[in-house]
C-alpha cells in the first residue's frame, strides 16, 4: 500500500518538475523574442529617420519632387513591425533604384553618410530579424511539442509569425 502512494509522490514529482522546466523555457525564450522586437523597434525607427534625411538630398539633386513624398504618412498607417519591415524594404530598394538611376548623388558627403548609417541599420536589422526568427521558430516547436503544448494551454500561448527573410537575399545581390 506505501510504496503505491510512493509511486503516485515519484510520478507527481516528476510531472512538476517537467512542468517547472518547460514553464521557464517558455520565459527564456519569450525574454529573448521580447528582446528582439524591442531591438526591431529601435532599429526601424533609426531606419526611418536616416531615410527621411535621405528625401530632402535626393529630391533636390535628381529635381524629382515626388520621390517618396509620401513617406511619412505611409509610414504612419502600418500596423504591425510586419507591415512596418516590409514598407521600410521597400522603400530602401526604392532609395537604392534610385542611386542607380542617379549615380551623381554618391558624390554629395552628406548623402554617402547617410546611406553608410543605412546600409549599416540594414545588416542590424536582418542579423535582429534572424534572431527573432530563430526563437520564434523554437517557440512555435515548443508550442506544438509534447509535453510542452501541455504548457501552451494554460498559458494561452499562440504560435508567432516570422519575418519574411526573402528581402536578405535580394540585398546581398544589391550590395555586390
Amino acid at each position: 500500500m506505501y510504496w503505491i502512494l510512493g509511486v503516485l509522490i515519484l510520478l507527481v514529482l516528476i510531472i512538476g518538475i517537467i512542468i517547472w522546466v518547460f514553464y521557464y523555457k517558455f520565459q527564456y525564450i519569450i525574454i529573448r523574442i521580447k528582446e528582439a522586437e524591442n531591438n526591431i523597434d529601435i532599429l526601424f525607427q533609426k531606419k526611418i529617420d536616416y531615410i527621411l534625411k535621405a528625401i530632402p538630398i535626393i529630391q533636390a539633386t535628381t529635381k524629382e519632387q515626388d520621390f517618396l513624398v509620401d513617406f511619412e504618412e505611409m509610414q504612419k498607417r502600418q500596423k504591425t513591425r510586419f507591415d512596418m519591415n516590409e514598407f521600410l524594404k521597400n522603400s530602401y530598394i526604392e532609395i537604392i533604384k534610385t542611386l542607380d538611376d542617379h549615380e551623381k548623388l554618391l558624390n554629395g558627403k552628406s548623402l554617402s553618410k547617410i546611406l553608410d548609417n543605412l546600409e549599416d541599420n540594414e545588416e542590424e536589422i536582418m542579423a535582429t530579424i534572424r534572431f527573432y526568427n530563430d526563437n520564434a521558430t523554437e517557440f512555435n516547436h515548443l508550442i506544438n511539442s509534447f509535453p510542452s503544448n501541455i504548457i501552451r494551454i494554460f498559458l494561452h500561448l499562440k504560435k508567432l509569425n516570422l519575418y519574411s527573410t526573402k528581402y536578405g537575399e535580394i540585398y546581398e545581390i544589391l550590395k555586390k
